[in-house]
């Protein structure tokens, strides 16, 4: 980036933090699930790292059966919910479903739409179009599924924040359901049902489901109460639909663990085609994969977040996101590679305005300098593509480390994305600053708004002031925060497969980031990549070598960033199957002199 004059400055991929650390854990609960588990040492600090205490949880936890999911009649509103959709059911219908535009609304709509249709209904479905519509639930949207004769509709994956649009729909006689993850407002949506764990006095165990899990938990309902009726039709098996609720779920960044963690772990199982074995993916699935040129043998999240989930979201972002609903639909081979296709050359689209916005909003940064920042990133444009501003202030968010606003103007108003960073509540932040917004809804990480002109400035200081009560008036030393400290004596194939089981790894179940201090780096650095973008090193440690590989790291050692002399290294180790053969390797996540 753009380096400013003075001010907070963007982190070099694999530049060392003024300071690492080791994570503390209770060594007596690391001593105990260890025992309790037969388990080695270091895969039991991971575990109560995580906040797994006792075996019986960690059990759980690494084997993730389905069996481990909770009831979804603990759900506040699930009864109700359920117990009119079979009656709808049984009545024959139809059902609308509204969702939301992103790929955790996208794959909740599909995964209604598919279960109804299953059940020989017929199931209208509406996404709104970003740019036409925006966020949220709209009256129009709903008349047009009562038009398609719908009775009923449940949202997925929106609809919390709509009271007043849920009572318009009312009026209307429609019979609305509300399932939704995002943050309860005080004043919900007048609605047969609303689903959110969230909402206070909700008993569910589980808060952190996405749109697509809380779809999945109601279609589990209703079936439940279908079969206990005894109705006449076969009933579908929900484990076919998992591979749904994975995608919403990862690529809506929710937290990797409880629930969530048995039903990604099942999904990417959905997802993948294993050689030898009958492939059962949809057909939009392989679509989706082919065009993207990824291998099916073993998806995972990684996968998900960063190839598949980004041209499902293109779709809304910068096309129209009922073609990614269709491809999800379809069992139609033929058709589903055609709208791959369409969902690829659209990703690449949201690419090209993903940089546009990023190197404008650098300009105005390097401009604003550390006046400007204030503690918090608030930029607004009329150029910038309203499909992109989350992503570049995602992006602006993790190489400044700190909050940050992007909003798109367009005549006296506009449409803001906020993404926060570790220790900042962003609704929170956004409740403050409720009287110089329109409109608001998002939770914790991330944030929508929508904002009069004249106020954006207002918001700048009412939003940066928040950041500085939240985080402090500086940032403080930058920390890099280890697993645990490890030789390359203590590291071989059989642990680091024990440490897979913790798979799939993603937010709340990081992969397990380790030290290892005094590392000598062996010969040359190679490079790999079509623009030399990685670097490979051999390093050798307590008498023992072994392969190290930086993603985007090239840049450092080509610009003299590579320490001379021996290293610390932080690394997160992981099995590398490539032609049949299977070794260990390290990804490399930072690099700073030995003893820095």
């Amino acid at each position: 980036m753009t380096p400013q004059a003075a001010g907070p400055r963007p982190l070099a991929r694999g530049a060392a933090a003024q300071s690492w650390r080791v994570r503390p854990a209770d060594e007596d609960e690391v001593r105990r699930l260890a025992a309790g588990l037969d388990a080695p040492p270091l895969l039991a600090r991971l575990l109560s790292l995580r906040g797994i205490r006792s075996p019986e949880d960690a059990r759980l936890f690494l084997q993730a059966p389905l069996t481990g999911l909770h009831d979804p009649f603990e759900m506040l509103g699930m009864d109700a919910a359920a117990a009119h959709l079979a009656g709808e059911v049984e009545r024959g219908g139809p059902v609308g479903v509204y969702g939301d535009y992103d790929v955790d609304g996208i794959t909740s709509t599909a995964l209604l739409v598919r279960f109804f249709r299953s059940l020989g209904i017929e199931a209208p479905y509406h996404v709104p179009r970003r740019l036409e519509e925006g966020y949220g639930l709209h009256l129009a949207g709903l008349l047009r599924l009562k038009e398609a004769g719908c009775r009923t509709v449940v949202t997925v994956d929106c609809g919390i924040t709509a009271a007043e649009v849920a009572a318009e729909a009312k009026a209307q006689g429609l019979r609305l359901i509300v399932t939704d993850h995002h943050r309860p407002p005080e004043r919900l949506p007048e609605a047969l049902a609303v689903l959110n764990p969230r909402r206070p006095g909700c008993p569910y165990p589980f808060k952190g489901l996405t749109g697509a899990g809380i779809a999945f938990k109601l279609a589990a309902a209703v079936r439940r109460l279908l079969r206990d009726k005894g109705f006449a039709r076969s009933l579908p098996n929900l484990k076919q639909h998992l591979d749904l609720v994975a995608l919403g779920t990862v690529a809506d960044v929710a937290p990797l663990l409880g629930e969530n963690h048995i039903l990604v772990r099942a999904g990417l199982g959905a997802l993948s085609a294993p050689p030898g074995l009958p492939d059962r993916r949809k057909a939009g699935v392989r679509a989706l994969q082919a065009a993207a040129d990824l291998k099916a043998d073993e998806i995972n999240a990684g996968h998900v977040g960063f190839v598949l989930g980004p041209r499902l979201n293109a779709a809304g972002r910068v096309g129209d996101p009922r073609a990614a609903v269709e491809l999800l639909l379809t069992d139609d081979l033929a058709e589903a590679h055609a709208v791959a296709v369409l969902l690829d050359d659209w990703n690449h689209q949201r690419q090209e305005l993903q940089q546009e916005a990023l190197e404008e909003a650098e300009v105005l940064l390097a401009a604003a300098g550390e006046a400007g920042l204030g503690g918090a990133i608030v930029l607004a444009s009329e150029r910038w593509h309203s499909g992109v501003i989350g992503i570049v202030a995602s992006k602006l968010a993790e190489a400044y480390r700190l909050p940050a606003a992007l909003i798109r103007l367009d005549g006296e108003g506009g449409r803001g994305s906020v993404r926060g960073v570790e220790g900042f509540h962003v609704y929170r932040a956004l409740e403050g600053c409720a009287d110089c917004l329109v409109q608001f809804g998002g939770h914790k990480e991330a944030a929508g708004l929508a904002i009069r002109r004249g106020m954006v400035d207002a918001f700048r200081a009412r939003f940066q002031e928040a950041s500085r009560l939240a985080l402090g008036p500086e940032r403080g030393e930058e920390v890099l925060w280890l697993d645990a400290s490890v030789g390359f004596s203590d590291l071989d194939l059989g642990l680091i497969e024990r440490l897979e089981e913790m798979a799939p790894f993603g937010p709340g179940n990081p992969r397990p980031l380790l030290g290892a201090a005094g590392v000598e780096v062996v010969g040359v650095p190679g490079f790999a990549g079509r623009d030399r973008e990685h670097l490979k090193l051999a390093l050798r440690h307590q008498g023992r070598t072994m392969e190290a590989i930086g993603f985007g790291m090239g840049p450092l050692a080509r610009e003299g960033g590579l320490p001379p002399g021996k290293i610390d290294i932080a690394c997160c180790p992981c099995v590398n199957r490539w032609r049949g053969s299977t070794k260990l390797q390290l990804e490399l996540k930072a690099i700073r002199p030995a003893g820095g």
